[in-house]
């Protein structure tokens, strides 16, 4: 048997990937399912109008707007990028190992990709136009990308506001910069360190997906699905990673056996 087949049966027969796959296949129900219920105004989108009535009249002013605004950008690329750029490249370098800044390119990329195309697919409204209005259909993604290639073409018109990108930027970033910090192949592998950090990771993505509610930049649905896209790109950068390193590459010692050294017989 050839050794990259071995490699492909081994990696196969590994248990480590399988609840990544598992998680990514959930999310991608949900957000399945959240999308659906979002172009048909399912139940799923019942608080949507009333939360937006009750923020829009209740609109944080003063230091607490800023505040607020502030701590909402935890979910902006531009501090969600830098973040995961740095921490993939120091993994790497600390391995010299580019499956980090490849696994962090993946997440962003699709990402990027996924979350552009939802948008422009789903074609709804942001409740700052107090109007709640969904034009799906795959034409939305024509005129987009024509819009988008074609040279001198007026700018698309859609609108762009399912799933909230904010939110979907912290669901991969944070639990992501984790695994990069302190899994098998991150800066510092530690496995307790890594539980708290994927459990601390919760909170900047439930601070954003309340903060995009609180301002009025989404809908309470909206947040849903950009909690569901990060989820499955997170998951999927996790893979890139792969199994990790050998333990000895881990930081941990090796106990290295050597035979007796024998002193030479003399000669008779």
């Amino acid at each position: 048997m050839a050794g990259g087949e071995r490699q492909v049966r081994a990696w196969l027969g590994a248990v480590w990937w399988r609840p990544h796959a598992v998680g990514i296949a959930v999310a991608a129900i949900v957000l399945f399912v959240v999308t659906v219920q979002v172009i048909t105004y399912g139940l799923v989108t019942v608080f949507d109008a009333p939360v937006h009535a009750y923020f829009d009249a209740h609109q944080p002013r003063g230091v607490a707007q800023w505040a607020a605004v502030t701590a909402a950008r935890l979910g902006q690329r531009g501090v969600t990028i830098p973040l995961l750029a740095v921490a993939g490249g120091w993994a790497s370098l600390r391995w010299r190992d580019p499956r980090p800044v490849v696994a962090t390119v993946t997440g962003l990329a699709a990402l990027a990709s996924l979350g552009t195309l939802l948008k422009v697919y789903v074609g709804r409204t942001p409740p700052v136009l107090d109007v709640d209005t969904v034009n799906a259909g795959v034409g939305n993604i024509t005129a987009w990308l024509a819009s988008t290639l074609t040279v001198g073409a007026p700018p698309f018109e859609g609108f762009v506001s399912y799933p909230s990108g904010h939110t979907a930027n912290a669901a991969l970033t944070f639990p992501l910069l984790a695994w990069l910090l302190f899994g098998a192949s991150g800066v510092r592998p530690d496995a307790v360190a890594l539980r708290r950090a994927l459990l601390g990771s919760i909170l900047p993505v439930m601070l954003v997906g309340t903060l995009m509610v609180v301002l009025d930049y989404h809908w309470v649905s909206e947040v849903l699905g950009g909690m569901a896209l990060g989820a499955i790109v997170a998951l999927t950068g996790r893979l890139v990673l792969g199994p990790g390193r050998a333990p000895a590459a881990a930081g941990e010692r090796r106990l290295v056996v050597r035979s007796p050294v024998r002193a030479p017989r003399e000669s008779g």
